[in-house]
Protein backbone atom coordinates (compact mmCIF):
# COMPACT_ATOMS: atom_id res chain seq x y z
CA UNK A 1 0.00 0.00 0.00
CA UNK A 2 1.27 3.51 -0.96
CA UNK A 3 1.44 6.14 1.47
CA UNK A 4 2.12 10.00 1.88
CA UNK A 5 5.01 9.07 3.74
CA UNK A 6 6.07 6.80 0.86
CA UNK A 7 5.24 9.61 -1.46
CA UNK A 8 6.98 12.45 0.18
CA UNK A 9 10.18 10.28 0.35
CA UNK A 10 10.23 9.25 -3.27
CA UNK A 11 9.52 12.92 -3.62
CA UNK A 12 12.35 13.74 -1.43
CA UNK A 13 15.28 11.09 -3.74
CA UNK A 14 13.93 12.75 -6.61
CA UNK A 15 14.52 16.19 -5.46
CA UNK A 16 18.46 15.03 -3.95
CA UNK A 17 18.94 13.11 -7.23
CA UNK A 18 18.43 16.25 -9.15
CA UNK A 19 20.11 18.43 -7.04
CA UNK A 20 23.07 17.11 -8.04
CA UNK A 21 23.09 18.33 -11.78
CA UNK A 22 20.20 20.88 -11.92
CA UNK A 23 16.99 19.91 -13.54
CA UNK A 24 17.27 20.70 -17.37
CA UNK A 25 13.77 21.94 -18.69
CA UNK A 26 13.20 22.96 -22.40
CA UNK A 27 16.74 23.46 -22.89
CA UNK A 28 16.57 25.71 -19.84
CA UNK A 29 18.66 24.73 -16.10
CA UNK A 30 17.67 25.85 -12.90
CA UNK A 31 20.18 26.01 -10.08
CA UNK A 32 20.56 23.46 -7.55
CA UNK A 33 20.08 26.07 -4.92
CA UNK A 34 16.50 26.80 -6.02
CA UNK A 35 15.92 22.73 -6.57
CA UNK A 36 16.81 22.41 -3.16
CA UNK A 37 14.69 25.09 -1.81
CA UNK A 38 11.80 24.11 -4.23
CA UNK A 39 12.13 20.66 -2.15
CA UNK A 40 11.93 22.22 1.41
CA UNK A 41 9.60 24.49 1.28
CA UNK A 42 6.75 21.62 -0.77
CA UNK A 43 8.23 18.99 2.51
CA UNK A 44 7.88 21.23 4.89
CA UNK A 45 4.41 22.50 3.52
CA UNK A 46 3.08 18.96 3.57
CA UNK A 47 5.08 17.90 6.99
CA UNK A 48 2.41 21.31 8.42
CA UNK A 49 -0.44 20.01 6.95
CA UNK A 50 0.01 16.89 8.20
CA UNK A 51 0.21 17.98 11.88
CA UNK A 52 -2.49 20.49 11.75
CA UNK A 53 -4.81 17.22 10.19
CA UNK A 54 -3.36 15.20 13.27
CA UNK A 55 -3.92 18.03 15.71
CA UNK A 56 -7.47 18.23 13.89
CA UNK A 57 -8.49 14.87 14.50
CA UNK A 58 -7.71 14.75 18.09
CA UNK A 59 -9.52 17.65 18.95
CA UNK A 60 -12.24 16.03 17.39
CA UNK A 61 -11.63 12.72 19.78
CA UNK A 62 -11.24 14.93 22.80
CA UNK A 63 -14.51 16.65 22.56
CA UNK A 64 -16.41 13.31 21.49
CA UNK A 65 -14.89 12.06 24.63
CA UNK A 66 -15.60 14.93 27.02
CA UNK A 67 -19.39 15.01 25.50
CA UNK A 68 -19.67 11.33 26.16
CA UNK A 69 -18.63 12.50 29.66
CA UNK A 70 -21.65 15.12 29.94
CA UNK A 71 -18.69 17.84 29.90
CA UNK A 72 -18.79 19.47 26.66
CA UNK A 73 -21.32 21.29 24.76
CA UNK A 74 -23.02 19.18 21.44
CA UNK A 75 -22.43 22.10 18.90
CA UNK A 76 -18.74 22.47 20.21
CA UNK A 77 -18.91 18.35 19.69
CA UNK A 78 -20.47 18.60 16.22
CA UNK A 79 -18.31 21.42 14.91
CA UNK A 80 -14.95 19.44 15.97
CA UNK A 81 -16.43 16.37 14.39
CA UNK A 82 -17.25 18.18 11.14
CA UNK A 83 -14.00 19.92 10.62
CA UNK A 84 -12.88 16.30 11.30
CA UNK A 85 -14.63 14.78 8.50
CA UNK A 86 -13.58 17.64 6.20
CA UNK A 87 -10.19 17.13 7.00
CA UNK A 88 -10.20 13.47 6.56
CA UNK A 89 -11.95 14.18 2.75
CA UNK A 90 -9.02 16.34 2.54
CA UNK A 91 -6.08 14.13 3.09
CA UNK A 92 -7.96 11.58 0.96
CA UNK A 93 -7.80 13.56 -2.07
CA UNK A 94 -4.08 15.30 -1.66
CA UNK A 95 -2.98 11.45 -1.17
CA UNK A 96 -4.94 10.41 -4.00
CA UNK A 97 -3.38 13.27 -5.91
CA UNK A 98 0.05 12.66 -5.01
CA UNK A 99 -0.39 8.67 -5.68
CA UNK A 100 -1.35 10.20 -9.21
CA UNK A 101 1.54 12.53 -10.03
CA UNK A 102 3.74 9.72 -8.67
CA UNK A 103 2.43 6.99 -10.98
CA UNK A 104 2.36 9.21 -13.83
CA UNK A 105 6.04 10.10 -12.98
CA UNK A 106 7.08 6.55 -13.18
CA UNK A 107 5.21 5.69 -16.55
CA UNK A 108 7.10 8.67 -17.93
CA UNK A 109 9.88 7.22 -20.49
CA UNK A 110 13.16 7.90 -19.64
Amino acid sequence: MTTISNAINAYSALSKAVSGEGMSISGMTQSTDATQSIGNDFASVLEKTARDSVSTMRKAETDSAAAIAGKADIREVVQAVTNAELTLQTVVNVRDKVISAYNDIIHLPV
